[in-house]
């Protein structure tokens, strides 16, 4: 008889809860935003434009409070083979070895210096088409993606690169890989003919024949195992520009 999903988790390493910018900053905008609301009505139309705008102003800061609160309730449990997520009451096992599919989930963040994109969480499909959710926004969030990367991502690396070398087609969503070239969708370039491929916050991006304009673009998050996908267009492509300051987190 094979072993529970707990059994199998292995050795409790440490357990992580939402930082308290997490919690607190969504009650601070939500409270904000009841006030500025209330306050732009009563300036449009007086008491009846106050009276008017409160219940929009109250229904935004319920939605925002309830989704602090629940993110308050999050107790994430690493193990040396799995995770066990906890929100409230509800409980999900991830046991490593059953997992088929790791995505990223991101958010892009917009700054006078350029994009920033965050990994805000992992998202885990198992052989048998089961999906979870791994939230980041806990302590050391980034240890629990290098954690979960290691353990699902990392052990295909090596036999995907064999695979490409023996002739094999990769598929990745709906992006395709093999020893001469990059397919997406109906279009194909040769690794040869790619003048230039740039990693930037969140998306890859290929050049054919000159580098001013992009002949197509990879979003990381659109990609099944994209430390694995990365690594082979770096082991293919003539020519590698990185620009991205998260690529210490997802190697």
């Amino acid at each position: 008889m094979r072993d529970s999903a707990e059994d199998r988790l292995g050795r409790l390493r440490s357990v992580r809860r939402p930082t308290r910018q997490s919690v607190v900053l969504p009650l601070v905008f939500a409270s904000c935003l009841l006030v500025l609301t209330s306050a732009l009505g009563a300036t449009a139309d007086g008491l009846r434009g106050f009276l008017l705008s409160l219940p929009f102003g109250l229904a935004c800061f319920a939605l925002l409070a309830i989704h602090a609160m629940r993110q308050r309730d999050l107790r994430i449990e690493v193990h040396d083979s799995g995770l066990v997520v906890h929100r409230g009451r509800a409980r999900d096992v991830i046991v490593f070895e059953d997992v088929d599919e790791l995505w990223f989930e991101l958010e892009r963040r917009y700054l006078p210096a350029g994009e920033l994109a965050l990994i805000r969480a992992v998202r885990l499909v198992e052989h048998g088409g089961a999906k979870h959710t791994v939230p980041l926004y806990v302590e050391l969030g980034y240890e629990i993606t290098r954690h979960i990367v290691r353990h699902c991502s990392l052990p295909l690396a090596a036999d995907a690169e064999k695979a490409l070398r023996a002739g094999e087609t990769l598929t990745f969503g709906k992006v395709r890989l093999d020893a001469q070239g990059i397919i997406l969708g109906q279009s194909r370039a040769a690794w040869k003919d790619l003048r230039l491929v740039r990693m930037q916050p969140s998306r890859i991006v290929f050049f054919r024949g000159q580098t001013v304009i992009p002949w197509r673009t990879v979003s990381v998050d659109k990609v099944p195992h994209p430390t694995v996908f990365m690594n082979l267009v770096r082991a293919c492509a003539p020519r590698i520009e990185v620009d991205d300051p998260l690529a210490s987190q997802m190697e």
